[in-house]
Order: C-alpha cells, then structure tokens, then sequence
C-alpha cells in the first residue's frame, strides 16, 4: 500500500476539464451532422436522419407542422408538399391528403408564421427574413359605401 493522499479537488478538476473538451467535441459534431441533413440514431431509435431520409420514427408523437419544421430544418430546402407529405409518411406519421396537408401548413403559416409558402414550395420564414406574405385584398378595411339616397350623397 501506498503512503499517498488522493487530491480528489485534482482530480475533479482534471475530469471537468476532460468534460467540457469532451462537450466541445460533441457539439462540433453535432453541427457537423446538422448541416448535412444527418443525425445518428442513438440506442432506442431517436428518429435521425440517414441520407436526408428521415428514420421510420422521426416524427413518431409529432404534430404534422411540428414535423414538417423538424424535416426542412434537417433537408435546409424548400419542399413541395407532395415530398412533404413523403417524407412525413417515412418518418412514421400516418397518411394524410394532400389537402389536409396544404390547409394545415397554411393555416401554420397564417397563425404562427414559421412556414412559410413560396410559389408553391414550403420554407422556414428563418431562411428569407425578407420575404412578406401578399395581403389579400380582404385584409384592408372596406371603404364605406355611399348612401343610396342621392340627395344625401349631394347634399
């Protein structure tokens, strides 16, 4: 046996500084495997994405504009809905009509302002912070009517 005292106080310091270089080296990766559109699936799935594919659970327990948020973030492109419809039905979500996909992305749009519809295709209004969504003409207030009555009107 060895007359030495353990300096726990170097030890746990030696350990955090392994930790946070470990934590580094994480994130890094991390925000290497985000930029391409890939994230390994832990143990237990974790619904990543393989080639810009999304695992057969990727968005198991998500709502469809939840999901479709998390499938533009992983792909960092704009999508028509057909491939977005796709991809939800890859990712586990169950299928859904077209218009039921369109209505709830637009109604996405409209209320929360997140996903945004540009020709056609879906984005993250993140990408094009510059882009304004056309008003309708039903946006502006009416302008009142005349009277019917054309002596009011004159006089």
């Amino acid at each position: 046996m060895s007359d030495q005292t353990v300096n726990y106080d170097a030890v746990l310091a030696d350990l955090k500084a392994r930790r946070a270089q470990l934590d580094s080296a994480i994130a890094a990766i991390e925000g290497i495997t985000g930029q391409v559109g890939t994230s390994p699936s832990g143990p237990g799935g974790g619904g990543g994405y393989v080639g810009g594919v999304p695992a057969h659970d990727a968005f198991i327990g998500m709502s469809i504009p939840e999901a479709a948020k998390k499938h533009l973030t992983a792909v960092r492109k704009k999508l028509s809905t057909q491939e977005i419809m796709t991809a939800l039905e890859s990712g586990g979500l169950p299928p859904s009509k077209y218009s039921t996909i369109y209505a709830i992305l637009s109604r996405r749009e409209n209320k929360v302002g997140d996903i945004i519809n540009m020709k056609g295709d879906w984005a993250l209004q993140e990408w094009y912070p510059n882009h304004r969504k056309k008003s309708s003409t039903n946006d502006a207030e009416p302008l009142p009517l005349e009277e019917e009555n054309p002596k009011a009107a004159t006089g």
